[in-house]
């Protein structure tokens, strides 16, 4: 691999991390299982390690990864909250311990071996024995405070029990994980299945959406659980080893692990991870794997850490479950974009606790590469309950006969739900990444009940009850066409709706209903940026449509916004002055006099960029490029979009972007460290935002100033590193002041 084609690779990878780590820390909806992802991050690290001219602090590889969510205020952690390294590999735990005794001048050390549990981070607070906070793992600085949620949770004690013969701390954070057991997963999973929802994946993604509820009576209906292991900011200390502090937590009254080793040596380390692979199923939360710990904490001190991970503790992760099973044949789903996805129907094969009989193939192209044909004998995995996934083929094994899968001659080049045109072409989208098939018919029934779920989703418009089954069943009995008809449809006709059969019917019901129509009518009142990513607007994700509603006070001007037309004429400038670039290698000059007029030409285009940069374009930010831009412009040209927007004024829906005007921020870029004095970090960021700047979560050469506070962490190093501006409260209030 070449210099340049590893930093190509190192650009792809950050990008697909970044991509899977929002979908995992903030969206608690991951597509891919741990094993695939950690294989993504492993092979970025080792890309990182072989070519350090391209290294970075703002890698994944380099941050504990980031489960804020709006709405909740920001805490800083005293001691920070790290995540813990993995791997997959006897050799590595191995070399982990090598290398503690190398560090450490002894070989004979002693460790705990713990579960490692499948849930949400949490660090609880208790001042002289009372319970005073709970606050997420966020950025490992800084995460929310969840103190009303956790407080839901039935086994937090609000005051610690005192232990005869022990020193109560004056303050101790407690960290643990935050879990639902498989029995209250299954119920909460009944009870959708009853009101027509979409099932939920798995109990961590469940437990991890359900605390960041902005509504504690919501959180304790999904009956969570805790279970807490180890230490954060102590004072005075109580405890010398990792084993004491096990037996000092549930002392005071708190739950812990059901099981932990204490060994010496790396040896019975080993085969005590072998022996909590046998007995973890067992246990009331989830595991997928065990940690290494060492046991003395002073020397855990003298280990240190890294900016991600403590230096004492390795997490080995147990390989996924696997099945071998037959393909019986591959049908296509078609989602709320039109792409059309492969599924792999299996014959029945009981794999980690339920019988699996389908499993994703993720797209043509995957299908090839593993060479997976109809009538295989296929391996299947399902990690931490995530949709099971075909991992491989045995061709050895295969029927006569068998031929490569082609998936539009097994569509018959149409559309299997509407029989409309295919196409072939790169996406992005929700359902599918690279290359894949996709519907042309925006009105194929199919898409329309994905975009009716979409546009109900909690991070849409939040009307909860109209999951995948009641939106199918909306648009099949014709009551529903675009997402804004549903506020058309009756509140007896939604109570009346059978999600079974005649034979067997299944009333969605008069509660359910009655709590669509509140929440409808709530979901008026919502700003241009959530309505904008509810109507599934191509490419306009979360974030784009957060940053379109700041420069946009209404439809209207969207439709008709001269940002978006400066957007596209940049790159049409761009282009151009490609094009007639003097030394052009595609285009190359005739003469020296056309040498000379084309120098000429490209000193004019460039003084057209510039003024559009310092004009129209001040401040725009990187979600909104030719691509958003192009996507909106056509889509609200469109029949469907002319259509929808017909509709929303119909229904007298018109929704408010949060226009800020041009402020002393405008065209500056934030990045917030530390703790300020006064100012928490969300009122920091409406200041910024008010006056029209940027708030960024890492730092780069393009960030105008890092506000920093006590405790900053690696971003003010990486601001000197950089010569980036770094500015006190004082000083940021005077900037914000025009002084």
């Amino acid at each position: 691999m070449t210099p340049a084609e590893a930093q190509k690779r190192i650009a792809q990878l950050r990008a697909e991390v970044s991509r899977h780590d929002e979908r995992y820390y903030r969206q608690a909806r991951p597509e891919i299982t741990d094993f695939a992802y950690d294989g993504l991050k492993r092979e970025l690290a080792e890309l990182e390690a072989r070519y350090p001219e391209f290294a970075s602090a703002d890698s994944p590889t380099q941050q504990v990864g980031d489960d804020r969510a709006q709405g909740f205020k920001e805490v800083a952690h005293r001691q920070k909250m790290l995540s813990l390294d993995n791997t997959y590999s006897e050799e590595e735990v191995r070399a982990f311990h090598t290398r503690l005794a190398k560090l450490l001048g002894s070989g004979e050390l002693h460790y705990t071996v713990e579960p490692k549990i499948d849930g949400l981070a949490i660090s609880l607070t208790y001042e002289q024995g009372r319970f005073v906070r709970a606050v997420t793992r966020g950025t490992g600085e800084k995460g929310d405070d969840v103190t009303a949620n956790v407080l839901t949770i039935a086994t937090v004690p609000r005051e610690l029990k005192a232990v005869p013969g022990t020193t109560m701390p004056d303050f101790v954070e407690i960290r643990g994980e935050i879990y639902l057991t498989a029995a209250e997963f299954q119920r909460l999973n009944a009870e959708r299945a009853a009101a027509g929802e979409e099932l939920y994946a798995n109990p961590r993604n469940t437990a991890a959406g359900a605390i960041k509820q902005l509504d504690p009576n919501e959180v304790a209906k999904r009956k969570l659980s805790i279970v807490l292991y180890s230490l954060g900011h102590c004072e005075p200390s109580v405890v010398q080893t990792q084993a004491e502090l096990h037996a000092r937590l549930k002392a005071w009254g708190l739950p812990g692990v059901e099981r932990i080793w204490h060994v010496k040596g790396i040896d019975a380390a080993w085969a005590a991870i072998g022996e909590l692979d046998q007995l973890r199923r067992s246990f009331a939360y989830g595991t997928d794997g065990a940690v290494v710990k060492l046991d003395d904490l002073a020397l855990q001190r003298e280990a240190g850490s890294t900016a991600k991970a403590p230096s004492w503790a390795i997490a080995y992760k147990y390989k996924p479950d696997t099945a071998r099973t037959r393909l019986k044949a591959i049908t296509i789903q078609v989602g709320k974009t039109g792409i059309l996805s492969p599924v792999a129907e299996l014959e029945p094969v009981f794999l980690a606790g339920s019988t699996i009989a389908r499993a994703t193939l993720h797209n043509e192209e995957e299908i090839r590469r593993k060479d997976i044909r109809i009538g295989d004998l296929v391996e299947i995995e399902k990690a931490g309950e995530v949709i099971p996934a075909v991992l491989r083929s045995f061709p050895e094994e295969r029927p006569a006969g068998a031929k490569e899968f082609d998936l539009p001659a097994a569509v018959e080049h149409k559309c299997p739900v509407c029989g409309g045109r295919i196409a072939k072409l790169e996406v992005a989208a929700e359902e599918a990444q690279g290359v894949a098939w996709k519907c042309q018919n925006y009105d194929c029934s199919a898409q329309r009940a994905g975009r009716l779920g979409f546009f109900c989703s909690r991070r849409a418009l939040a009307i909860d009850g109209v999951g995948g089954v009641v939106a199918a069943k909306l648009v099949e009995l014709g009551h529903v066409q675009d997402p804004p008809d549903l506020y058309h449809v009756p509140q007896e006709t939604l109570g009346t709706l059978n999600l079974g059969t005649a034979e067997e019917p299944r009333m969605f019901g008069e509660k359910n209903a009655a709590k669509v129509v509140a929440a409808r009518e709530a979901a008026m009142a919502l700003p241009l940026e959530k309505w904008l990513y509810a109507l599934s607007v191509p490419d306009v994700g979360e974030s784009t449509a957060r940053e379109l509603g700041r420069r946009h006070r209404s439809f209207a001007e969207l439709t008709d916004s001269p940002l978006l037309r400066a957007v596209l004429k940049k790159a049409e400038l761009l282009a151009e002055r490609e094009q007639q670039a003097p030394n052009s290698r595609k285009n190359p000059p005739k003469d020296e006099a056309d040498k000379a007029r084309r120098k000429e030409l490209c000193a004019q285009l460039d003084a057209a960029i510039t003024a559009l940069d310092a004009g129209v374009l001040a401040g725009v930010p990187s979600e909104i490029g030719p691509a958003v831009a192009a996507s909106v412009v056509e889509f609200f040209a469109s029949e469907p979009g002319r259509r929808l927007l017909a509709k929303l004024a119909k229904l007298g829906i018109n929704p408010q972007g949060s226009v800020v005007a041009a402020g002393v921020f405008t065209g500056k870029t934030f990045v917030l460290t530390g703790t300020l004095p006064t100012l928490n970090r969300e009122e920091a960021e409406q200041k910024i935002l008010a006056a029209g700047g940027k708030v960024s979560g890492s730092v780069s050469k393009k960030t105008s100033y890092v506000l920093a506070g006590a405790e900053a962490g690696s971003k003010l190093e990486k601001a000197q590193q950089l010569g980036v501006p770094v500015i006190d409260e004082v000083e940021f209030l005077r900037l914000w002041g025009g002084g």
